[in-house]
């Protein structure tokens, strides 16, 4: 008796995870869930390599709480949702590269159509476009880019230090200064469970005034100061490279 009353609360408990757990399809990327809460990110004066042309000092910033995709935009998620006359090896798992931060914004508002949410990026209506014509939908419950300031809080996981391995990083861990990219996952995750934050391919984030923006650092980094948490790099939105690609985030 007692093993049939067992059996009966499992099959309920699992009857109800399945109908409050999120239905993402098959396409998307698993999520982690970053907790609303107050985090400190930013580095200090004296950090080591530190461009303080470029990077913010250490701030405490504030969350409502986001899901951001634990792995990178793989080429298969990426071109599932946009066409493209481009061969690529599905079972390969690599992370998507050569696609402009305007290409990043596109994936994003294309995804939340096929999903049947609402789109976040406005685009004015004419063939070329500058990033500062772009506008955000508010209230929007489609996929986006995090800020940069979402990037380096769910990066760091809650660590103070250069890195959210500690204060030296090696290859052991991340995927630099090497050959090309690597599978997504292939290295340990950080404390949040997301995989390469650090390495493999750096991840376009939303932009500032002036330019498009991007942290983590990629397999083509020969110094590893770019793999820190705070570091930033500045490209304007058309720009494409080998190294560059994207992960993504959907509101609660």
């Amino acid at each position: 008796m007692k093993n049939i009353i067992f059996f009966l609360i499992l099959i309920i408990c699992t009857l109800f995870s399945a109908c409050t757990e999120k239905n993402y399809t098959e396409t998307d990327s698993e999520f982690v869930h970053i907790e609303a809460g107050s985090y400190t990110i930013g580095s200090p004066i004296d950090e080591k390599n530190r461009w303080p042309k470029g990077e913010e000092d250490i701030r405490t910033v504030t969350t409502d709480g986001f899901y951001i995709s634990r792995t990178e935009i793989t080429e298969k998620e990426y071109y599932s949702v946009i066409d493209a006359d481009i061969t690529f090896d599905e079972e390969a798992e690599l992370p998507v590269v050569n696609v402009s931060w305007l290409d990043s914004l596109y994936y994003c508002n294309a995804r939340s159509r096929k999903e049947g949410l609402t789109e976040v990026y406005i685009f004015p209506n004419k063939e070329t476009i500058t990033m500062d014509e772009i506008f955000i939908q508010k209230d929007a419950d489609g996929y986006r880019l995090p800020t940069i300031d979402e990037w380096e809080l769910a990066c760091r996981a809650k660590t103070r230090t250069t890195y959210y391995t500690g204060r030296k990083i090696t290859a052991k861990y991340e995927n630099y200064n090497s050959s090309g990219r690597t599978r997504v996952a292939s290295f340990r995750p950080n404390p949040f469970g997301l995989y390469d934050m650090s390495g493999n391919v750096c991840e376009w984030c939303w932009r500032n005034e002036w330019f498009a923006m991007y942290k983590g650092g990629s397999w083509n980094s020969k110094n590893i100061s770019s793999l820190r948490s705070s570091s930033v790099g500045f490209a304007n939105e058309l720009y494409k490279a080998d190294y560059i690609g994207f992960r993504i985030i959907k509101p609660l």
